[in-house]
């Protein structure tokens, strides 16, 4: 059943009044609208004047609210506000064309965070549309961006061999962009495809002499560090000692994954070949 709200007190509604009257806005009363309401309606001749007051002090505060901003003759750094130095925002706020000229320039360095998610997204297959502006299509909806375009352009031009990685990891990036949009299943049978290649081109990597339980670890890893962009996929040949290497410390110490267990167990169900045997003598002899 719907109830009447409860009507503002006389005294209360003149000292309203007298604040509209001064250029000033309800917010300080902290009324409801539905009690502001009801009292309109039961005072209209109040209404009358109360309601263009309202109005009124509403868009004056917003107004005020602005001026800091519409005021200022100079950016922090000193610049100008006016003239050819300017452009507007699509917001209508006004931009310091010195201060974006020095920052294209000479950007700010990305961070190592920011490095490792381009590493990573550009491992799984991302384009640089979509990690220097998070643009993945209409029909796709939008992801976030990891860091702007010069910034990267930055970095690559002070690396080298992150550039090198960045061409071979691009080059045929406008091709699947177009297949998985237009394509889905098509594209999403060449990321599997492409993941068990990977997997196979790894395995071939490794010492033949390596027990296959201990390559599909590494292989593990290796696929864990292309994910949190800790390995850039040109390096994996380059790195698979040092993940070996890793395995082994992890087995000797047991802080792997499979935790604490005997050095002195077979490795074969059917040999007497032991981890610890693996650890000592190493497995490159």
């Amino acid at each position: 059943m719907l109830t009447t709200p409860k009507g503002l007190s006389d005294e209360k509604a003149a000292r309203m009044m007298a604040a509209l009257r001064e250029g000033q806005t309800l917010r300080t009363f902290k009324v409801r609208p539905p009690r502001l309401q009801a009292y309109f309606e039961s005072h209209p001749e109040y209404a009358r004047e109360a309601l263009p007051l309202i109005e009124a002090n509403d868009k004056a505060a917003r107004l005020r609210k602005g001026a800091p901003l519409r005021n200022l003759t100079h950016c922090i750094h000193g610049h100008p506000l006016s003239g050819s130095n300017i452009s507007y925002e699509p917001n209508g706020r006004r931009k310091c064309l010195t201060c974006v000229k020095r920052r294209n320039l000479a950007p700010r360095p990305p961070t190592q965070q920011q490095i490792e998610q381009v590493t990573a997204a550009l491992n799984a297959g991302k384009t640089l549309s979509l990690i220097c502006h998070g643009r993945i299509g209409a029909q796709l909806g939008r992801a976030q961006m990891i860091l702007s375009f010069r910034k990267l352009k930055l970095y690559r031009s002070l690396n080298p061999a992150f550039d090198r990685f960045v061409i071979s990891a691009t080059a045929n990036n406008n091709g699947k962009a177009q297949r998985q949009l237009h394509h889905p299943e098509r594209a999403r049978a060449e990321i599997l495809q492409a993941q068990n290649n990977d997997y196979y081109r790894i395995i071939g990597m490794m010492p033949s002499n390596l027990p296959i339980d201990v390559r599909d670890d590494v292989v593990q890893s290796i696929f864990v560090a292309l994910l949190d962009g800790s390995l850039q996929r040109d390096l994996v040949g380059a790195r698979i000692r040092q993940f070996v290497r890793e395995y082994n410390r992890q087995a000797k110490e047991g802080t792997g994954k499979y935790g604490h267990f005997s050095l002195d167990a077979p490795i074969f169900a059917d040999g007497a070949t032991t981890r610890g045997d693996m650890i000592t003598r190493g497995l490159w002899d």
